[in-house]
């Protein structure tokens, strides 16, 4: 090859080079950009504050407030605190509790096949089998006059009387998914609401168990529910506005009761950080969530 071709080349060649390494450069410097314009890297802002901490003797299975009283069920036993996370007493429960509920000055435990009655002292009053063989039960709500109960293996809600009869089964139109225990149900008034969690969103019903509405979407973004088995927790607080509580990325957010999305309460780093989501519970003012063997109280700022 001519000597002044070869030049020429590799003249060229360098021109390549130098222009590459200026286009990653400035590349770069755009992705800072835009990252340091990402409305995600801002600080969050809630509207709550944590006042207090609360560690308990066991793991929270699930937790009530009664009163003054904070009830909280581990595996094999019910401890009742104070507010100011001072154990008052326990009592023994069967092994493997599920969920726990209290209505009508009764304490309700849930187990994976049967249902137990107790005083709120411990005694217990009644039980009841599960109304199909395997079933496997999650989560129950009870209303003045029935106990709903979700179960993921046969992917329905089974109806019971307070007295423990079973009255019906009702099942999604759009069939519930549940690729884990987080199938959690609650009530507001005469409706029922259920979380669907392998489809990304929330289904109300009837006390009748007609199929009333469904909201929500697959997302991660703010008004969405991402990953797998989202939302695990479902709840009403006393404003009417419904709580739902994400694992994966945790973070607790509000709708209205038609589905409509307002804002986050509390991320990740105001829960406390991990995988797992976190329950929930509110009365007046305050916000309490629990996960592991900690319950946390947050209450509105300038109250």
């Amino acid at each position: 090859m001519d000597k002044s071709i070869k030049v020429a080349v590799n003249i060229m060649i360098f021109l390549i080079v130098i222009g590459f390494i200026i286009y990653v450069l400035q590349a770069d410097g755009d992705e800072q950009q835009v990252l340091i314009k990402n409305p995600a890297t801002q600080t969050f802002n809630s509207d709550y504050q944590l006042r207090a901490s609360i560690d308990v003797k066991d793991s929270v299975v699930a937790f009530e407030l009664h009163g003054t009283r904070l009830y909280v069920a581990g595996k094999e036993s019910v401890s009742i605190y104070n507010l100011r996370g001072e154990r008052v007493s326990s009592f023994k429960i069967k092994a493997n509790a599920r969920d726990m509920a209290i209505s009508h000055k009764r304490l309700f435990v849930l187990y994976p096949s049967f249902i137990e009655k107790y005083s709120l002292n411990g005694d217990s009053l009644d039980a009841w089998d599960a109304c199909s063989e395997l079933s496997d039960y999650a989560s129950f709500t009870i209303t003045d006059d029935f106990v709903f109960v979700s179960d993921v293996v046969h992917k329905n809600i089974c109806k019971y009387t307070r007295e423990g009869n079973f009255v019906q089964f009702i099942e999604s139109p759009d069939k519930f998914i549940t690729p884990s225990h987080f199938f959690d149900i609650t009530h507001k008034n005469d409706t029922i609401y259920c979380a669907n969690p392998g489809r990304h969103r929330v289904e109300s019903y009837t006390l009748n168990g007609e199929f009333i509405a469904a909201f929500g979407r697959a997302g991660s973004h703010a008004g969405a529910f991402a990953g797998c088995c989202n939302p695990s927790y479902i709840h009403f607080d006393d404003q009417g506005r419904l709580l739902t509580s994400e694992k994966g990325n945790p973070r607790i957010s509000y709708y209205d009761q038609s589905g409509t999305f307002n804002r986050v309460l509390l991320n990740q780093s105001m829960l406390g950080g991990g995988h797992l989501p976190y329950q929930i519970k509110t009365l007046n003012n305050k916000l309490l969530t629990a996960v592991n063997y900690q319950i946390k109280v947050f209450e509105l700022k300038n109250q």
